[in-house]
């Protein structure tokens, strides 16, 4: 592994984290807390109707925040038609604190717990009567994805469902992942992705890379085996919607799992470091190419859907 103590390999990655900043942020509703005295903040938007509801916390990638992932999804007008209630909170620092990648950066650029944060984010949205703590479902994209990994490991007993977007789960040495519970659970990640890639490496710039991790491959049989899946059922290509050439996308989909969890990897073949859905700007391509073939925010809803069906036992 390339470990990264030179200031010039350093704004080498400070540049490549800021290629994801696409927009500015203005006019989303904010919250304040504290935790472990710390101030924090977060995006968070309800349904008209009133009474907790189901709620859906996004975690944004590395140097972006809740505001400007929000501002890149269509979440904010599709979820209130399902009674669904938003939260998109903000990193302490440029990264997560997911206790894995986090340690192989300065620690001022993911500093705080926050495992204790968004334990801290549930609680006051519980108490408020935003959410129902039986149907909190947390997602992430990238880094963000990484630590929802790493919380859902600690705190399934919290949670209805999962989803990882462009993430894999940590090296096989680090800590063990043992989830109190089955947990519906989906990954989406590319094939062609140069920053968080297929095989497990997390590269900035082409150049630097920052950690070995598991691969998605290894990351789906990891939360099969949590979820006490059997099998897998064939693969499933979504159909084509997009430009022939462009990336397709295949899903698998474990089967024989505890409390019939689903369980799915969504492959995006020749799929770059890119939401399904984006758009094609000539700003991303050093991340590679979205697919058209699906859209991150519809994914996202129908997986949290189906997730509502179930009654997962404690």
């Amino acid at each position: 592994m390339t470990h990264c103590s030179a200031p010039g390999a350093w704004r080498r990655i400070l540049a490549g984290l800021a290629l994801a900043v696409l927009c500015a942020c203005g006019g989303a509703p904010q919250i304040a807390l504290v935790s472990e005295g710390r101030l924090r903040s977060a995006v968070v938007e309800r349904p008209a109707t009133p009474g907790p509801r189901p709620l859906l916390i996004v975690l944004h990638g590395a140097a972006l925040s809740g505001a400007v992932t929000r501002d890149l999804m269509r979440l904010p007008a599709l979820a209130p038609r399902q009674g669904i209630a938003l939260a998109f909170p903000d990193a302490a620092g440029l990264l997560w604190n997911d206790a894995s990648l986090a340690r192989e950066v300065p620690a001022m650029l993911s500093g705080g717990d926050d495992v204790a944060f968004l334990d801290a984010l549930i609680d006051r949205l519980v108490a408020e009567g935003i959410a129902d703590p039986s149907a909190i479902h947390l997602a992430g994209i990238s880094n963000g994805g990484m630590m929802a990994g790493h919380y859902a490991c600690l705190r399934a007993g919290r949670l209805a469902s999962l989803a990882m977007f462009k993430a894999t789960m940590p090296p096989a040495g680090d800590a063990p992942c043992r989830p109190s519970r089955p947990l519906p659970v989906m990954l989406v990640a590319g094939t062609d992705d140069p920053v968080v890639r297929w095989d497990g490496g997390i590269v900035l710039g082409g150049a630097v890379t920052l950690q070995r991790r598991r691969s998605v491959p290894e990351s789906f049989a990891l939360w099969r085996a949590a979820n006490g899946c059997t099998g897998l059922a064939p693969e499933q290509p979504l159909p084509r919607h997009g430009a022939p050439d462009g990336p397709a996308v295949v899903l698998h989909a474990a089967t024989g799992c505890a409390a019939g969890v689903p369980t799915l990897l969504y492959e995006v073949r020749g799929g770059g470091h890119r939401l399904p859905g984006g758009e094609e700007l000539s700003l991303l391509r050093v991340l590679g190419r979205a697919t058209q073939d699906a859209e991150a925010s519809a994914l996202l809803l129908d997986f949290i859907r189906d997730a509502r069906s179930l009654r997962i036992p404690d």
